[in-house]
């Protein structure tokens, strides 16, 4: 009875200790690219423009269970825009950004950072026929 009483102490203990925070604290933001309306296909990491076109929508979905804090987009090296306002929907946020002048493969790069500074950088390259 003892043992039982001991081992039901330690467990009540360690399920204490567990905040809910410690939990998502784990995770990294998580960035998807997609297409069409929403994320289909989390592989989405490549599309190639027909000939004669030179401009594209990026979209990508931003996740980060701790809160978002900043999203950066960058065409190439170029820093194109930063994301800071997250109020509306702290945890998700839905990039969409047409870029121009797009005539060689372009790479196309989101770093986001969560309310603890862990980030996520991802690429998608935008290739042309």
């Amino acid at each position: 009875m003892k043992k039982v009483f001991v081992i039901f102490i330690l467990a009540l203990a360690a399920f204490s200790s567990c905040k809910k925070d410690d939990f998502y604290a784990k995770f990294v933001p998580e960035v998807l690219f997609y297409e069409k309306d929403k994320v289909e296909n989390a592989d989405f990491v490549t599309t190639t423009l027909p000939a004669g076109t030179t401009q594209w929508t990026v979209k990508a979905r931003v996740s980060a269970p701790m809160k978002l804090k900043e999203i950066k987009l960058y065409k190439g090296q170029d820093l194109l825009e930063t994301y800071t306002d997250f109020l509306q929907t702290p945890t998700v946020f839905n990039v969409q950004r047409v870029v121009t002048g797009i005539t060689a493969e372009t790479t196309m790069k989101i770093v986001a950072v969560d309310a603890d500074n862990k980030s996520t950088t991802r690429t998608f390259i935008i290739k042309v026929n």
